[in-house]
């Protein structure tokens, strides 16, 4: 087995005659609004990833994974194999690339490619629809985790299945979020809140290196350059004290962990399998991760005609959009009555620009509605009018724009509202109902003991109530009698059980000693 990294999510797999390539990005406009960039620059990879592919794997909806420009200059007759999801919109946006053949897998169902076998294996919960890919060949298999956050449980499953163990592990190593970020905190709780993220991401990488026990792993996937001018800023959350640490932080942090062998692959390096070695691609010699002041201002001015270009195809209004805004809310108002008891809040909309106005949609009952006035909301999100009619008109997916990171948010009570972001991001009944029948489901009676900082003993339910994972094998114990499980970064406070930086069913607890 061949592998040869195409830059961020990408990788082309050669075996024998088979030429898979996994998840390719290389639009010059970036992705999520002209936001996230390839970083390093990948674009000297292009005809590697266009090269007679056998097929396309794609793992998930997110742009920075499946990328209609690549797509559009792929044959016609290159099918793309991809997981099926309660939602369409993964294969819209494939085929906004063009027609092609699409083979929709469901979890777990093994397909044959030429020389491969490949199947996905999705994240428990239907909240995330994020996907690994399991590709092997030969004895050999490759663990393709993107950006999925699997089980324990997942794990185990997979060596069954292909009664074997887990040789090459690719994961995601640096956030892929917009939290903290965007929300409106004091400098302290920033860097606090960002330290508590990278470090949570950094023990999960960790743990799923422990996990599977592959001989050799491989931190991708990030983290994304910004380059407008707007959002250069967030480039400083690649330093030390950042949610977006670099391959090379990662792998140094894992280092000191003595988490296991661990391989640097940028664009155009190449893994061969066959004898357990790199083979460098010489156009990054002298390149560093520490020099990338430098390195990403020459960067952005390559790509600033691309970010106009996206600019320029969303104009600023040049009438009010309050009537489309009311007729989009009161839609999805009426979509899923569980989604709208879950959420139970008030969120206002500070759009500033022509067009806009500060406009509020209320979620609790007996006050459900869209309303011309903002109110006393208890979550905000301010962002230009610019980006609001692709929003409305279903063109661009909500979580693709909070991704782009072009918003400012600000929450009180504040606690994470998973239910919210589910709510916009999907926007499709099938979608909200999957989610509802997983959330509703009678609970696991297994139980695990968990000792705090304190010393106090706990009973509690094995699997996380927010989205299933093991926390025998995610479970941290924090101080303030605080168990965190490391899946989705969700807190519980061990005395009563409720979740204290999100809207859980809270943990069922037991206090023993």
């Amino acid at each position: 087995m061949r592998v040869q990294s195409l830059g961020h999510a990408g990788l082309r797999i050669d075996v024998g005659e088979t030429r898979i390539v996994c998840d390719p990005w290389f639009s010059p406009e970036g992705a999520f609004q002209a936001s996230w960039h390839q970083y390093p620059d990948n674009e000297s990879q292009l005809s590697a990833a266009l090269d007679e592919p056998t097929a396309i794997l794609i793992s998930h909806e997110h742009m920075d994974h499946v990328d209609p420009w690549f797509l559009a200059r792929a044959p016609g007759n290159i099918p793309v194999v991809c997981p099926r999801y309660p939602s369409p919109a993964l294969r819209h946006k494939i085929l906004a690339g063009g027609l092609r053949p699409i083979i929709e897998l469901d979890a777990w169902e093994h397909y044959r490619i030429g020389d491969v076998s490949v199947f996905f294996v999705g994240e428990e919960s239907p909240m995330n629809h994020d996907s690994a890919m399991v590709i092997t060949s030969n004895g050999t298999t490759l663990l393709n985790m993107n950006d999925a956050r699997l089980t324990t449980a997942q794990i185990r499953r997979i060596e069954r299945e292909i009664d074997n163990r887990i040789e090459l592990l690719f994961l995601q190593a640096a956030g892929a979020s917009w939290f903290p970020i965007c929300y409106e905190y004091d400098a302290e709780r920033q860097r606090t809140l960002a330290m508590s993220k990278r470090d949570a991401k950094l023990r999960y990488v960790e743990r799923m290196m422990a996990a599977t026990g592959a001989r050799i792993a491989f931190p991708f996937a990030g983290p994304p350059a910004f380059l407008d001018d707007e959002l250069m800023w967030i480039n400083d959350q690649m330093g030390p004290e950042g949610i977006f640490p670099d391959q090379e932080q990662a792998i140094d942090w894992l280092a000191d962990q003595t988490a296991g062998p661990t391989e640097l692959l940028l664009p155009g390096d190449v893994w061969e399998d066959t004898t357990r070695r790199r083979i460098a691609n010489p156009e990054w010699e002298g390149f560093s991760f520490d020099d990338r002041g430098d390195y990403l201002d020459e960067y952005a001015a390559r790509r600033t005609s691309s970010i106009a270009a996206v600019k320029e195809r969303h104009p600023w209004p040049d009438s009010s959009l309050w009537e489309d805004f009311a007729v989009y809310f009161e839609r999805v108002l009426e979509m899923s009555p569980y989604f709208n008891e879950h959420i139970g809040i008030r969120v206002g909309f500070d759009i500033s620009g022509p067009g806009g106005g500060r406009w509020a949609v209320d979620f609790r009952q007996g006050q459900r509605g869209v309303f011309p006035d903002f109110g006393d909301p208890h979550y905000v999100y301010r962002f230009e009018s610019r980006w609001l009619p692709d929003l409305l008109k279903g063109a661009v997916p909500w979580e693709d724009f909070f991704l782009s990171c072009r918003f400012r948010a600000w929450r009180s009570p504040d606690v994470y509202n998973d239910h919210l972001l589910g709510l916009l991001k999907f926007a499709w009944p099938d979608a909200l109902d999957a989610v509802e029948t997983f959330e509703t489901r009678d609970p696991s009676e297994d139980r695990i003991v968990i000792r705090s900082i304190e010393g106090a003993t706990y009973l509690v339910q094995r699997y996380c109530p927010h989205a299933g994972q093991d926390l025998e094998e995610t479970g941290e114990a924090v101080e303030g009698g605080i168990l965190r499980c490391l899946g989705h970064h969700y807190e519980f406070d061990l005395e009563t059980g409720q979740c204290i930086n999100g809207k859980s069913r809270p943990l069922q607890v037991e206090r023993l000693t």
